[in-house]
């Protein structure tokens, strides 16, 4: 999985590279992050216990600035094996695809607040190694909300620095997730068509009733060449309601390079 994934990645950015390399009047960076997240995961529809743990986690990103709006769309990948208190443990693997559009007229890109929004598509799945029935879960969730962005450059010791700040809040999508014990979607009738079946499974994502915040914190060393070395702090929380709610806090932390395509 983790190698489709890269893989993926790396064909995706070579496609936005020849796509927006012919523009003079934009500039284009890819970023690439690997560090470390820190998880609380508590799922109703299989237990009422807190699961933590240490995850790896790494992103693959591309950041289009235009002379009125900045367009990111970030990749994200985690792994690792969660705990409760009775020494139960699960394998919990997350996927992240993000795009952001920043809207700047008549402002520089490089500094000040920007505003804009968000989509975020999330999908998780949850292996429970103490149990060989009903142990595979899963939920994913499309949302769209507002995103805000605070950019201060500064320079210490005749070097410049850039501090970034960033939050978005999902406000409206779709969700679909494991019932309540099974493995499998709530709402699904295997008596009905294959197309029945997959709308009976989609429900609403609703302001407040489910929640997906997002904030990071990250601090670019400007290299003369254009690219940029940073460390990034990021925090999200999940909560998906319906028969059986789930429940997410992470932390991470990561080391970003950015290189300047043009």
């Amino acid at each position: 999985m983790l190698k489709i994934y890269h893989s993926l990645s790396f064909f995706f950015l070579c496609w936005l590279f020849l796509v927006y390399n012919s523009n003079g009047q934009s500039l284009g960076d890819v970023w690439l992050s690997t560090g470390i997240q820190s998880m609380s995961s508590k799922d109703e529809g299989f237990s009422l216990l807190n699961y933590k743990g240490n995850k790896s986690t790494s992103s693959v990103g591309f950041v289009l600035r235009k002379k009125n709006k900045t367009h990111l769309i970030q990749g994200d990948f985690s792994y690792g094996v969660l705990a409760n208190k009775p020494g139960g443990t699960m394998n919990e693997m997350g996927v992240n695809l993000t795009t952001l559009t920043f809207y700047h007229k008549l402002k520089t890109s490089s500094k000040g607040f920007q505003y804009g929004w968000a989509n975020k598509n999330t999908m998780h799945i949850r292996r429970h190694n103490q149990f060989s029935n009903y142990s595979f879960r899963y939920d994913y969730f499309s949302g769209l909300g507002p995103v805000a962005k605070h950019l201060l450059p500064f320079e210490w010791k005749k070097k410049s620095f850039l501090w970034q700040n960033m939050a978005n809040w999902q406000l409206l999508g779709i969700q679909v997730k494991s019932g309540y014990i099974g493995a499998e979607p709530e709402n699904y009738q295997t008596d009905k068509s294959l197309t029945d079946n997959f709308f009976n499974t989609v429900s609403p994502f609703v302001p407040l009733r489910d929640l997906d915040l997002n904030f990071s914190s990250s601090l670019f060393w400007e290299l003369p060449t254009g690219n940029k070395l940073g460390l990034r702090y990021q925090a999200n929380y999940t909560k998906l309601s319906g028969i059986k709610s789930v429940y997410r806090l992470d932390h991470s932390v990561d080391l970003i390079l950015n290189v300047r395509l043009w």
